[in-house]
């Protein structure tokens, strides 16, 4: 693979990516406002029913998937920022430089697979809260 290729590669999928998040942004907003009634809804009427709603499974499934989620994340920012400081501290040797870059590029695509992860479960949810709401 020539350098010229890779660089194009990149960037071609840095494009793809990049469309791919904004054109969410919409989605998401619509989505979140829809939401939004549908939780002031079912809080007032679990309200006059005195039901907890944190005590549900769905909601303890959403925590835990959040939980999950945050962990992920943490562990994948520790990767980068470990390969950004083994990479400052390689003095120019090219095993220890390739040994940082390799570091760098796990946590970030942990990152990425936790950013999409996270992406897609939000939108399969809200399909399903606004599926079975109406």
């Amino acid at each position: 693979m020539t350098t010229y290729f890779k660089k194009n590669y990149l960037a071609l999928l840095l494009t793809i990516t990049a469309i791919f998040f904004i054109l969410q942004i919409p989605v998401m907003a619509a989505t979140v406002t829809g939401l939004k009634a549908l939780d002031n809804t079912l809080q007032t009427t679990a309200n006059s029913g005195h039901i907890d709603i944190e005590s549900n499974l769905p909601a303890k499934i959403g925590s835990i998937v959040s939980y999950f989620f945050g962990i992920i994340g943490v562990i994948s920012l520790v990767f980068t920022i470990t390969g950004g400081f083994l990479w400052m501290i390689a003095g120019g040797n090219e095993e220890k430089v390739g040994k940082a870059k390799k570091f760098v590029g796990e946590g970030i695509n942990g990152l990425i697979v936790v950013f999409l992860a996270y992406s897609l479960v939000y939108v399969v949810l809200a399909a399903l809260k606004y599926g079975t709401s109406g």
